[in-house]
């Protein structure tokens, strides 16, 4: 793998990425009104595959958020078609590595000692590669099992240089506020900070101490000694990505169960925990039969403030009418933490996403804890996406969201994609307490 390409030239790929994607559906357009509703229908198939293999190329030479952008829009089931999302997922499980020569190279610059050097035995290809860097299996002197990551040169620059491009390009929506400033800052901040490994081994440590509670839940052990710039050694879990787990054909029992435990693990992170997982794609977790969880990349982690938490505690299962005023109140106070005022529009599309979309999938009544909810029908999605859609529209977006919106959506695709069932409410309404 080359190092990555200035800034120049990758705000030039991106653009004709653009060019290209709108130029998949030519024929398409070109022809439609000839086709038969069949062959239309296959036609218009064949352009979102094409279009779809185009973007998962251009992701994977580039890497850094262009590819984080691929691996998101994987997890848009009810947005974009079957064929886009079968095409987009390969991003989340690997792409292409660096030779061998080169990832050896970055690991005796971090540590000052080939792998051979340090470790009783290195594999020289890497079993996991993604946006930012790549993963090799290797044996300890003392015969642990680790996985080292190994990030890729120059992604920090490229980062950075993506940034500049984004809002080069979204001057329009960054004026009218339909693109905040503050967004585009978040996500930088947050992108830019994976490429910290040793804020990441601190991350890891936090976690896996932070978690404890839950017994389904295991995050690996950091070796530090074996740590250093752009290197980060952990242990190797046991489990597997999504696709296989679900290819073993799990019992209904098993995948609510499954299902029940991400919830849990979402809200115990969100209101107990106070900071948040926020990488969701499935090349991030690993699956046990036993429906355990293995949680394997802590580069993109929100800490949240604790009054911010305190907000959602006191909205979470609100029972009464969400354009009241006491609701309409709450939604103020949280707000307000960033500064921000509500405009009518931002409070009655809040409302709406209370009322159409958390109103449904978690039922304030007590009565109802028990009734799960049934994520094998796509529409939930369709509405969140559409409520999401809407709240941008109205200019409310604020920094904490960012991150929270990205491991929700996240969670809702793996739900769906377990078909799990799951009471929703009955789990969210335990955390309901002071966090501690």
């Amino acid at each position: 793998m080359k190092k990555p390409e200035g800034a120049a030239r990758r705000a030039l790929r991106m653009a004709a990425l653009t060019a290209g994607v709108t130029g998949s559906y030519v024929g398409y357009l070109a022809q439609r009104a000839f086709l038969g509703p069949e062959a239309r229908q296959k036609k218009l198939k064949a352009s979102h595959t094409r279009a779809a293999q185009r973007m998962t190329s251009e992701f994977l030479t580039l890497r850094g958020p262009a590819m984080k952008l691929g691996q998101t829009l994987s997890l848009q089931a009810g947005l974009l078609p079957e064929e886009m999302l079968s095409e987009l997922a390969t991003l989340q499980m690997s792409a292409p590595g660096m030779h061998a020569s080169l990832a050896r190279a970055r690991f005796k610059a971090a540590l000052g000692r080939d792998p051979d050097q340090v470790f009783k035995s290195f594999e020289p290809d890497p079993f996991a590669a993604a946006s930012l860097g790549q993963v090799h299996r290797a044996v300890t002197r003392e015969g642990a099992r680790v996985a080292v990551k190994i990030q890729y040169p120059g992604i920090h620059d490229a980062v950075a240089n993506d940034f500049r491009w984004f809002r080069t390009v979204s001057k329009g929506a960054q004026l009218t506020r339909h693109l905040p400033g503050v967004v585009l800052d978040e996500l930088e901040a947050q992108i830019l900070a994976e490429t910290d490994y040793a804020r990441e081994a601190d991350n890891l440590e936090h976690f896996r101490k932070g978690l404890a509670p839950l017994p389904f839940v295991t995050v690996p052990k950091v070796y530090r000694r074996f740590g250093g710039q752009g290197v980060l050694t952990m242990e190797m879990l046991e489990g597997v990505h999504l696709d296989a787990w679900l290819a073993a054909k799990p019992s209904q029992k098993l995948r609510d169960t499954l299902g029940a435990r991400l919830v849990d693990l979402y809200y115990f992170q969100l209101l107990d925990l106070q900071a948040l997982h926020a990488d969701p794609h499935w090349g991030n977790y690993l699956f046990g039969k036993d429906a355990s969880i293995g949680l394997v990349d802590f580069g993109c982690v929100k800490y949240l403030d604790p009054k911010f938490v305190a907000t959602l505690l006191s909205l979470y299962l609100y029972p009464g009418d969400r354009t009241s005023p006491h609701f309409q109140e709450l939604l103020a106070e949280r707000y307000a933490l960033n500064g921000r005022t509500l405009s009518p529009a931002s409070r009655k599309a809040l409302a709406r996403f209370a009322e159409n979309f958390y109103r449904t999938v978690y039922p304030p009544e007590l009565s109802k804890d028990d009734e799960p909810f049934d994520f094998s029908d796509d529409a939930f999605l369709k509405t969140y996406m559409r409520e999401s859609a809407n709240l941008g529209r109205s200019k409310v977006a604020i920094p904490e969201y960012v991150m929270i919106a990205r491991a929700e959506t996240g969670l809702y695709a793996t739900l769906h994609r377990l078909k799990a069932r799951v009471p929703m409410s009955k789990i969210v309404r335990k955390y309901l307490k002071s966090p501690r």
